[in-house]
């Protein structure tokens, strides 16, 4: 019986990638709770929106923002769909074939091939899972808006706990949907490994570091930041 042994440099960039993988997610989460972050930024407006739900009896903007978000979870769900059935389209003596016409490609064994694959179908697979849960979250979201209650319609002690409660849910939605668009960032990464695993291993850590910067070091936080403080003034 032949053991199958994956490559040294292979699976060196194969640990990397999981480990930038699960460790970004990780210190990602720490750090949002020690200082700002992207999505605690977002989830500031997020609270402001559910308390201000609860001040009007109309809710046509809120429906027309919440269809919107809705749409974007599943635009992606259903691409992530037609990426999956590529993949498992590809999955045998074409992958060979495909890889094979790739510009600078080292070559690989066939069940090397066919694991990249199967490791950036687990990915795409992780992806859909959170669209779909998003765009669940968003329809419970949406029907939470609908019953939202108003002031004096309700005691206030209810209201707050409607408001921090519908905060919640939405914050819960964003963050499956970012984690759904993570996997597409890692994607990247893991589409390099076709050509080459220390192509694979440089992509990876551009990635996790696009992903930082973009999260807790980029223009769009700083704005988010300012307009947060300058609400905070205004409430004073």
């Amino acid at each position: 019986m032949k053991i199958l042994t994956l490559p040294l440099i292979d699976a060196i960039a194969l640990a990397c990638f999981l480990l930038c993988w699960f460790s970004y997610w990780l210190i990602a989460r720490w750090l949002s709770k020690r200082r700002p972050s992207l999505i605690s930024s977002v989830n500031v407006f997020r609270a402001r929106w559910m308390r201000r739900v609860c001040q009007h009896d109309s809710h046509i903007a809120d429906a027309a923002l919440l269809g919107n978000l809705l749409r974007g979870a599943l635009f992606f769900a259903s691409t992530t769909v037609f990426i999956l059935g590529g993949l498992i389209a590809l999955l045998g003596p074409a992958m060979g074939d495909v890889v094979s016409h790739l510009p600078y490609s080292a070559p690989s064994e066939p069940w090397v091939l066919e694991l990249k694959a199967l490791v950036l179908l687990a990915l795409f697979v992780y992806a859909f899972f959170k669209f779909t849960w998003s765009a669940w979250q968003y329809n419970v979201l949406a029907i939470i808006v609908g019953a939202a209650p108003t002031v004096g319609g309700a005691k206030p002690d209810e209201i707050e706990i409607y408001i921090e409660n519908a905060a919640r849910i939405a914050t819960l939605a964003g963050e499956s949907y970012n984690n759904g668009i993570r996997a597409y960032y890692f994607a990247i990464a893991l589409l390099a490994w076709f050509v080459d695993p220390l192509m694979f291993l440089a992509v990876t850590l551009i990635v996790a570091f696009v992903l930082y910067r973009r999260e807790f070091a980029s223009p769009m936080l700083e704005s988010l930041r300012r307009v947060t403080a300058g609400g905070t003034r205004d409430s004073q």
